[in-house]
């Protein structure tokens, strides 16, 4: 008979929620769609896998990164802020392990997930067209 050990069990947890979390951070750093004249909305100028991720990060309305830094044990403030000033760094080298690239998109889809959150419905949070 094999012994439970709910220490493994929370360690395994939490690394599963970090995972998350880092994910979340991932796809908000992903490359917006490139966009044609004739399209409008909001998912035409942000992924749903960005969409997604900067309403789990900032949006403090639903559950998501707060929730996610009880369990963690982080102050979520001072990590959105953390975000926030690497992301907004302009070297042209890598910082804190993100590529300039990856800082301009999650810029840009940041920027545009702040204009357009206020129109965003569940409706825009279904799958892709692709």
């Amino acid at each position: 008979m094999e012994f439970f050990d709910p220490g493994q069990q929370t360690k395994a947890c939490r690394s599963l929620l970090a995972s998350v979390v880092q994910l979340a951070v991932m796809d908000a750093c992903v490359q917006p769609p490139k966009r044609r004249k004739e399209d409008k909305g909001v998912l035409s100028r942000i992924t749903v896998d960005a969409l997604t991720a900067l309403r789990f990060l900032f949006d403090e309305s639903v559950s998501g990164l707060n929730e996610y830094a009880t369990w963690l044990d982080f102050d979520p403030g001072h990590f959105r802020l953390k975000l926030q000033e690497t992301m907004y760094n302009n070297s042209p080298l890598p910082v804190n392990g993100f590529e300039s690239n990856q800082r301009r998109n999650f810029r840009y889809n940041y920027t545009t997930w702040r204009r357009f959150a206020n129109q965003i419905t569940e409706a825009d949070f279904g799958e892709d067209d692709e």
